[in-house]
Order: C-alpha cells, then sequence, then structure tokens
C-alpha cells in the first residue's frame, strides 16, 4: 500500500511542520481525509437506507419463490430496477475506503517509511543508532522496526545532529510526539495503570458508541435472524478487539482511531438525520399486503 500511504504520510508530514506537534496534526489530518471520503459514506448511508425499506416487498418475494431460486433472483432484480436501487450500491463505496484506511494507517504506525521516506538501509542504520544510545542510557533497546516504527522516531531525539545526517536526516525534521501530556509513540502497558491506559479505554468506548450510532437507523426492523444476531455479537466483541490492539501497539494509533471514531459518530448522526428526513417528505411506498396464491388464500 505504499503507493497510498507515502502520499497520505508526506501530508501527515506537513501538518506536523507546520502545527509543531503529532497530535495536533493527527487532528486535522484525520478531520481532513473523513471529509474527503464523505460522498463515499453518503452513497453507502443511501443504499443502505432504501435497500431497508423495500425488505418488506423482499420478503414476500423470498416467500412467494422460495422454491424457485432462479425466479427469486429475476423478481429481486425487478424490485431493485422498480425503485432504482443498486444492490452493490452500499458494498462500492466500502471496498473503496477499504485500501485508503489500511494506507492511512500504515502511514501512521510507520512514519519513518512514509513521512521521512527512508529506505530500508536508512532503517536499519537509524535503529542500531537508536539502540546504542537507548542502551548506554540503559533502557531496553527497540527489537526490530516494523510497527514500532513510531518508536524509533520518538527516540531519534537522543541522536546527534552528525548521526541524524549519516542516515540521511536532520535534527529540524524531528517529530513532537508529546499531546496535552500524552507520549503518543508510547505503548500504553497492561501490567500497570498509567495516563495512556486513556487511550484504549476511548478507542474501545468510542468504537462501541460508533456501532451503535451506525445501526441506529435500521433498529426499525426487528427481525431477529443469523446474520442480525451475528452483528449483534460483532458489536460487543469489536470494540474490546479494539482495546487489545490499543494496548499493543503506540498510544498514536489509537489516538488515530479515536478521532476517527468520534467523525464517524458525528457524521452518522447527521446522516441519520438527513435520511430520515428525506424519507418523511418522500417516503418510498411499499405494498405491505400478503401475497395471495390462485386459490385467493393467503400466502
Amino acid at each position: 500500500m505504499g503507493f497510498i500511504s507515502r502520499p497520505f504520510g508526506l501530508f501527515l508530514f506537513w501538518l506536523n511542520n507546520l502545527l509543531g506537534n503529532y497530535g495536533a496534526a493527527l487532528i486535522f489530518f484525520t478531520l481532513i481525509v473523513r471529509i474527503i471520503l464523505l460522498p463515499l459514506s453518503f452513497k453507502q448511508q443511501k443504499s443502505m437506507q432504501d435497500t431497508q425499506k423495500i425488505q418488506p416487498e423482499l420478503a414476500q418475494l423470498r416467500e412467494k419463490y422460495k422454491n424457485d431460486k432462479q425466479k427469486l433472483n429475476e423478481e429481486t432484480m425487478k424490485l431493485y430496477k422498480k425503485h432504482e436501487i443498486n444492490p452493490a450500491g452500499g458494498c462500492f463505496p466500502l471496498l473503496i475506503q477499504f485500501p485508503i484506511i489500511i494506507g492511512l494507517y500504515q502511514a501512521i504506525i510507520k512514519p519513518l517509511t512514509y513521512m521521512f521516506g527512508l529506505s530500508e538501509t536508512q532503517l536499519s542504520m537509524l535503529i542500531e543508532k537508536v539502540n546504542e544510545v537507548l542502551v548506554s542510557k540503559g533502557q531496553q533497546a527497540i527489537g526490530g522496526i516494523g510497527r514500532f516504527e513510531i518508536a524509533v522516531a520518538q527516540n531519534m531525539k537522543y541522536l546527534s545532529a552528525e548521526t541524524l545526517e549519516s542516515v540521511g536526516l536532520s535534527a529540524a525534521k524531528l517529530i513532537n510526539f508529546n499531546f496535552l501530556g500524552l507520549n503518543l509513540a508510547e505503548v500504553p502497558n497492561l501490567n500497570f495503570i498509567t495516563v495512556l491506559w486513556i487511550i484504549p479505554l476511548l478507542a474501545a468506548l468510542t468504537t462501541f458508541l460508533s456501532t451503535k450510532v451506525s445501526t441506529a437507523a435500521n433498529e426499525s426492523s426487528k427481525t431477529e435472524d443469523s446474520a442480525a444476531s451475528t452483528m449483534k455479537t460483532m458489536n460487543a466483541i469489536f470494540p474490546l478487539m479494539t482495546a487489545w490492539f490499543a494496548f499493543s501497539m503506540p498510544a498514536g494509533v489509537g489516538f488515530y482511531w479515536i478521532l476517527g471514531n468520534v467523525i464517524q459518530i458525528i457524521q452518522q448522526l447527521v446522516l441519520n438525520k438527513y435520511f430520515s428526513i428525506k424519507a418523511e417528505r418522500n417516503p418510498l411506498v411499499i405494498d405491505n399486503k400478503p401475497f395471495r396464491g390462485g386459490d385467493g388464500k393467503h400466502r
């Protein structure tokens, strides 16, 4: 995903240099990216709302043609065409957003690669220099680059200008990871409570709220099929998974997740309100009468 992550990394780096703080840069970075992705979110929400409205008719078709799959597919496509609904309309925007989200994640978790643009050789030289300084200070060496590039970037402040220049960097490019008393380059420790615990806890809470708001528009449907049950289970497990990942990665990643969730909640509330008002002004009329067979009896 380098072809996506690199431009995002350069933009984040530009914001960091402009604002002088990594946390402030992440706030503006997340906000701007979410605004750019808003049209895709709007299109996805519209498709979901339209599909939800025709569920009664879809249920009638499934009952009517339960023994004829081919006819069911034909009539279902006719129904979508009748109401001008694209059955893949909710998936396509999500598929477009997925590589963008992965690219964003990589830009944040690997600042040395995507913000500074260092090669693998430069990365190896840099971590060797950083570990030498850390060991001399009696601190634990960083085991490798990977997802802990952000931790290496944090400890670059201990290197001299000459050492930085030897790996193609300068002291002017150092990143300030301290934000509101939090070190966003540090990994929260599960073994004892510190102020950084607020990151995983807020990440889990905002993830829970985001899933609740995202499903609020569909709560009018009372169907309890296996898919709905599975979704409820995932909505309960996902916040816990988020907390676990936030505890195992640098706080900057969890901070970005929190920002994304907060913006997503606000965006979803606005979209839900918009589509609710639109549905009241221009409701989609659906025939809810039960299907009658040739003998006139209800089916």
